[in-house]
C-alpha cells in the first residue's frame, strides 16, 4: 500500500499526517542558535489557545523546518493533555487543535510558494527584458584589413585580425587597400568555405582613391566563443577572401 493509500485510510483525527508532519520537522538541521525560532511564550499559546493566533502568518512555517521549535510543541502538547488529564477534561482532539495549526500552516506554505513564484517570475521578466532588449541593440564595431594582405581563400594567416563581440553588431570594416567598391556579402564562417557561413550581411562598399570601406550588421548572438572566419565577397567576384576571427 503506497503512502496516498494509507493518507485516504487515516484516522479521523489524521494521526498519520500529523505524524508525518512532525516527522519531516524532526529530521530537518540542528539549529541550536535557534535562530529564527519562535518565542516559548508563543508556542505555548499555539497548543494552549490557537484561536489567539493567525496560524495563517507565513512566520509561522519556521516551525516546519525546525526540529527544535516542533520538539518544544511537542512537549508542550504533552503538558497540556496531562493537565487536562489530571483536571478531568476531556482532551481536545487533534482535530480540534493539532488541525488548526497543521492546516493553516498547510495554506502559509501554499501562499509562501505563490508568492515566491511570483517574485521569482517578475524578477525573472523584469531582468531578462531589459537583457534581451540590449542584446537585441546592434552595438558597434570596427575592422581594419587595410594592411592586410588580399589572398583568397588559401591565406594561411592564423592572426585574428579583429575581436567581435557575441552580440548582433554593426560593423565597419576597411577593406583591404584597393579593393573594388560596390555590393558586398560579408559572412562569419567557421572555416575556409561558403558552406559553413554563420552569420551573413549585405553591404555597398564605398571606394575614395585607394580606400575602401563598408558597415555592415551581423547577428552573433548564437555563436559559441572562439575563432572564425571573416569572409568577404564582391558582387563582381565569386571568390572570397578569408580573414581570421575571434568571437566573444
Amino acid at each position: 500500500m503506497d503512502e496516498h493509500q494509507s493518507f485516504l485510510e487515516d484516522d479521523d483525527d489524521d494521526t498519520l499526517l500529523f505524524e508525518k508532519l512532525e516527522e519531516h520537522a524532526l529530521e530537518a538541521p540542528p539549529n541550536p542558535e535557534r535562530i529564527g525560532c519562535i518565542d516559548r511564550a508563543t508556542l505555548k499559546a499555539w497548543v494552549f489557545t490557537p484561536e489567539k493566533l493567525d496560524l495563517s502568518d507565513p512566520r509561522y512555517l519556521h516551525v516546519l523546518k525546525c526540529a527544535e521549535c516542533t520538539r518544544e510543541l511537542i512537549e508542550l502538547r504533552r503538558l497540556r493533555n496531562e493537565q487536562s488529564e489530571r483536571a478531568g477534561f476531556r482532551l481536545p482532539s487533534r482535530r480540534d487543535s493539532v488541525m488548526k495549526w497543521g492546516w493553516a500552516a498547510f495554506a502559509s506554505v501554499t501562499l509562501c510558494l505563490l508568492a515566491v513564484g511570483g517574485v521569482i517570475y517578475w524578477r525573472m521578466h523584469s531582468v531578462a527584458a531589459p537583457a534581451q532588449l540590449a542584446d537585441s541593440t546592434p552595438v558597434a564595431a570596427s575592422i581594419d584589413l587595410s594592411q592586410v594582405g588580399t589572398t583568397r581563400g588559401t591565406d594561411t594567416s592564423t592572426i585574428p585580425v579583429g575581436l567581435l563581440p557575441r552580440r548582433v553588431v554593426t560593423a565597419h570594416i576597411v577593406l583591404p587597400n584597393f579593393s573594388p567598391g560596390g555590393d558586398y556579402v560579408v559572412s562569419v564562417a567557421t572555416d575556409r568555405s561558403s558552406d559553413s557561413a554563420k552569420a551573413t550581411g549585405r553591404a555597398l562598399a564605398n571606394l575614395q582613391g585607394f580606400h575602401t570601406d563598408l558597415t555592415v550588421t551581423l547577428d552573433l548572438r548564437s555563436l559559441p566563443p572562439g575563432t572564425y572566419f571573416l569572409a568577404t565577397t564582391h558582387e563582381g567576384d565569386p571568390a572570397s577572401y578569408f580573414y581570421p576571427l575571434s568571437v566573444r
